[in-house]
């Protein structure tokens, strides 16, 4: 079975779900020092905005760490948000998964998450929004996820979803599910 036939079976099953899915492919190549926004959609209802990304090359610098970055935000300016990123240290060292959340642009959560050897720079990321207000996020390496986790009240309502790149060239395959 190729990848098409599953992304085709995939989204058939969903629609005869109730499930809307819509899929976005993006190639980046974003310099050292850079931010740029690739991706930017309204969330109505629950969802969830789940990426395969595959890292080409980082661009390294002594203050910015090379990544990709799913946000689930209230506010355009991004000042009550959650941030989930994934990350490598220099010289092959291990992928790190990040989360930070921000109330009225303050930091409220800054942990790591999970630390994994880099498949070649392949990962998955996956954020997702409840009507209750909660913000679930999830994460892996190649091919397996860790368990979802929850931040149960962020303080925020989730209005949009983006995805970020800062500092590396590749490429993310994105799918977006709501109800």
């Amino acid at each position: 079975m190729t990848l098409s036939h599953a992304v085709v079976g995939l989204s058939a099953f969903l629609l005869m779900a109730g499930v809307q899915a819509a899929e976005y492919n993006f190639s980046f190549d974003v310099p050292y020092g850079q931010y740029e926004r690739q991706f930017k959609m309204k969330t109505p209802g629950d969802g969830t905005l789940s990426c395969t990304v595959f890292i080409e090359k980082e661009y390294r610098g002594e203050k910015w760490v090379p990544a990709v970055i799913l946000a689930a935000a209230e506010d355009d300016a991004e000042d009550d948000t959650l941030f989930l990123s994934s990350s490598t240290e220099p010289n092959g060292g291990p992928r790190t998964f990040h989360l930070r959340t921000f109330n009225q642009a303050k930091p409220i959560i800054d942990k790591a998450l999970w630390e994994a050897p880099d498949e070649k720079g392949v990962y998955k990321m996956a954020v997702s929004w409840y009507a209750n207000g909660a913000i679930g996020y999830q994460y892996g390496i190649y091919a397996s996820w860790q368990e979802k986790q929850f931040v149960e009240k962020p303080g925020f309502s989730t209005r949009h979803v983006s995805i970020h790149a800062s500092g590396v060239k590749g490429t993310a395959f994105c799918y977006v599910h709501s109800k």
